[in-house]
């Protein structure tokens, strides 16, 4: 059976007029079906005994408008594995760290709170196990949360752009922000990269605002709850002293934002700034410890109880 483009007739068409077959955004063209034999990975057409057969090997793959053939597929899903199982060690080593630095914190807070002296090993160790054993879930959340979100917003502001190999770097620095300092710019797309950061910032803002102090309170919950409790506790305790946090939120987006890092930057060097804004932002860690203990107290004295040094030791004590 023979197809011609009015319909199907008996008489064969002749080379020049065979169409090209369209789907969707799929197009196989005559040139292209010429090519070879089926060792090309195309579909041939064999003529035997005056009947035409038609051997299907495999297609190629195509992806707006690329062409990879069996050696390019392989090298494709090689740099895909490599950069899946680097990307799985960094959100690996950015929990352990985060959950390290949290608890060590908290230890060496309430250890100063409560008067006692510690050595600097045996505060190292009680904070580092205490931040893997309680915070490495949380963290996690945390983490996956801003990454879906971030995604969101560069499906949204970037799935316009046809630029394979500017969507690439794009993709990859926007599963890097989550936790780091750089900026997703490429040269090129202005107005869609200035909408995204300024939707991002909005975003992590209120993200950020919203975990302040969900770390301590995941910490001090002795409780099986999961992760909607915790939310729902840390935002009650943000709204028991809602000016003073907002207050500490602006603040901290003041010194640690990426403006005060280029005033830094451009007066005292790049290092400086990066040094300054990694002791500005431990110190924010420290002050919101401080806003969820003060919190805590107030929430306590308001129900008609009292949370002071006792309650401390007994968090202390509970922890251990």
């Amino acid at each position: 059976m023979i197809f011609r483009r009015g319909g199907i007739t008996g008489q064969p068409l002749e080379s020049s007029e065979v169409p090209p077959f369209r789907f969707s955004r799929i197009e196989f063209d005559e040139t292209k079906l010429k090519r070879g034999n089926s060792s090309d990975g195309v579909v041939g057409l064999d003529r035997e005994n005056g009947e035409e057969r038609e051997n299907v090997v495999d297609l190629r793959f195509f992806v707006a408008g690329l062409e990879l053939g069996r050696r390019d597929a392989a090298a494709l899903f090689f740099l895909v594995s490599v950069l899946s199982a680097a990307y799985g060690w960094v959100i690996l080593g950015f929990v352990i760290t985060y959950s390290w630095a949290l608890g060590i914190v908290f230890i060496s807070v309430v250890n100063d709170l409560l008067g006692k002296y510690t050595s600097i090993f045996g505060t190292v160790w009680s904070g580092s196990s205490l931040g893997v054993k309680k915070l490495s879930g949380f963290i996690l959340m945390r983490w996956a949360v801003r990454d879906a979100l971030t995604q969101i917003l560069g499906l949204w502001f970037f799935g316009e752009i046809h630029d394979q190999y500017s969507f690439f770097k794009l993709f990859l620095r926007l599963k890097l922000m989550p936790f780091s300092v750089s900026s997703p710019w490429v040269p090129g797309y202005n107005e869609e990269i200035s909408g995204f950061l300024f939707a991002w910032f909005l975003m992590d803002t209120i993200v950020s605002f919203v975990f302040a102090v969900d770390s301590w309170v995941t910490i001090a919950n002795t409780r099986r709850g999961g992760g909607r409790e915790i939310v729902k506790e840390g935002c009650y305790l943000l709204a028991t002293m809602i000016h003073q946090s907002i207050q500490l939120k602006c603040l901290e987006l003041i010194m640690c934002g990426a403006f005060m890092r280029w005033v830094l930057a451009r007066v005292l060097g790049r290092s400086f700034a990066v040094l300054f804004q990694a002791l500005v932002e431990v110190y924010f860690i420290v002050a919101w410890l401080i806003f969820y203990f003060a919190a805590r107290s107030k929430d306590a004295h308001l129900s008609g109880r009292r949370f002071g040094r006792r309650e401390l030791e007994g968090l202390i004590q509970g922890l251990r």
